[in-house]
């Protein structure tokens, strides 16, 4: 059965790309509707213009992995290489856009020197370009007809890429749509149209979700071992296909609201502070602003009350057990013992046996469910075997994107020179 509808999908990747960062903000759209615009004045087909849009939207993800951000919206910077590599390897690894992620790679490149290089296509990576630096430009009030008219003769950006800009922003009407906000209504009509497979859908979620750990190396496997741990705690307790199915999204997207946590936060090698830990705690009202309306109510309640506890001690709304589900209580004891048997900034992974003990005596206390916790500890070993298979898959693609990194960026290099 489809949960999530095709619609649903890109506006939760929307609102995540939002959350990434107050800076980066509806960047992304603007610079998907820019680039649009250009391209229907181009003349390139429908299914192009589609292809180009989700890159665009996608063009800044790697910046989850950097802290490149200020770079980014500095027009003259060449410093933004990291997070275009990241967003290379993203895209390329776990992404159906894996054939054009090279646009990515190539976005900040200027378009005498993509000349000279093999990309998938020049065209979108120049446009990706084009509109990017036209974006940051608006953003810092500068004038977007003098400087491009500034560039025509210098190769940084392809010339009918200008002049197509040049035609279609007549007396201002281009920009001016942006200015007044109306450019949100083109993007709306445009995602409107997006037809996605289920697993179109399932990689570009299992994207955004495994970003979000990939943010530090100390999280790089938790989302996928809640997600496995869950499902296989929800088979022994004999729940539904369809259930197991809700389970495996809620768990999936628990922690999409970490896109706002700082860095310095997540990986703080010591206790937090009651600063901090406020902040930390508010990732789950980010996952509640990213699904809300997005995903079906039942999805949306599996992965926000991930932290309740029966006693009513828990966050964010302080719910008990006559509130909390089944389904949810599965997923938030698969969020602990994830917790409890994966590294962390402040501790090393813990033992199987010292991880039982710990949540049979949270059960034990009236915080987490004794039927959830005794199916675990009856079934563990299976469950842990089933999970660790499913999260070695992740942790090689991690490992070969940390060394593809290193290898990329020397070639970089060649072009900066």
């Amino acid at each position: 059965m489809d949960l999530l509808r095709d619609k649903d999908v890109i506006q939760i990747v929307r609102n995540m790309l939002d959350l990434m960062d107050n800076r980066l903000v509806n960047h992304g759209e603007r610079v998907t509707f820019l680039m649009t615009k250009l391209m229907e004045e181009l003349g390139y087909s429908q299914d192009d213009i589609f292809l180009g849009a989700k890159l665009a939207l996608f063009h800044d993800i790697g910046a989850y992995k950097t802290d490149e951000i200020d770079n980014l919206l500095s027009f003259e910077s060449h410093d933004v290489w990291e997070h275009a590599i990241y967003g290379y390897l993203f895209l390329s690894r776990m992404s159906p856009l894996s054939q054009h992620a090279d646009c990515i790679l190539f976005h900040h490149l200027d378009y005498n020197k993509l000349l000279e290089i093999e990309c998938s296509n020049k065209d979108l990576a120049s446009l990706i370009h084009f509109c990017d630096r036209m974006d940051v430009l608006l953003q810092s009030h500068k004038n977007v007809d003098d400087y491009f008219k500034s560039q025509l003769k210098n190769g940084k950006f392809q010339q009918d890429h200008i002049d197509s800009f040049f035609r279609l922003n007549q007396d201002n009407r281009l920009l001016k749509r942006i200015f007044n906000g109306e450019y949100h209504q083109d993007m709306d009509e445009l995602f409107s149209r997006y037809i996605f497979s289920q697993e179109e859908k399932h990689m570009y979620l299992c994207m955004l979700a495994y970003s979000i750990d990939f943010n530090s190396e100390f999280t790089v496997i938790h989302t996928i071992m809640t997600t496995s741990l869950a499902q296989e705690i929800a088979k022994f307790c004999d729940l539904s296909e369809h259930e197991i199915q809700k389970i495996y999204y809620g768990a999936l997207l628990h922690d999409v609201g970490k896109a706002s946590i700082p860095i310095k936060i997540l990986e703080k090698p010591g206790k937090l502070t009651d600063e901090e830990m406020q902040i930390m705690q508010g990732h789950v009202l980010g996952s509640e602003k990213v699904l809300r309306g997005y995903v079906p109510d039942d999805i949306l309640q599996i992965a926000i009350r991930h932290h309740e506890k029966l006693d009513g001690s828990g966050y964010p709304y302080g719910l008990a057990k006559d509130d909390l589900s089944l389904s949810e209580c599965i997923v938030a004891v698969a969020d602990i013992l994830s917790a409890l048997l994966g590294r962390r900034s402040y501790k090393d992974p813990l033992s199987v046996d010292k991880a039982m003990s710990i949540i049979c005596e949270m059960a034990k206390d009236g915080l987490i469910s004794q039927e959830v916790v005794d199916t675990f500890v009856e079934h563990q070993e299976e469950i842990l075997m089933n999970t660790r298979q499913h999260s070695q898959e992740l942790r090689e693609i991690y490992e070969s994107m940390q060394s593809d990194y290193v290898h990329i960026r020397e070639e970089i290099r060649k072009y900066l020179l």
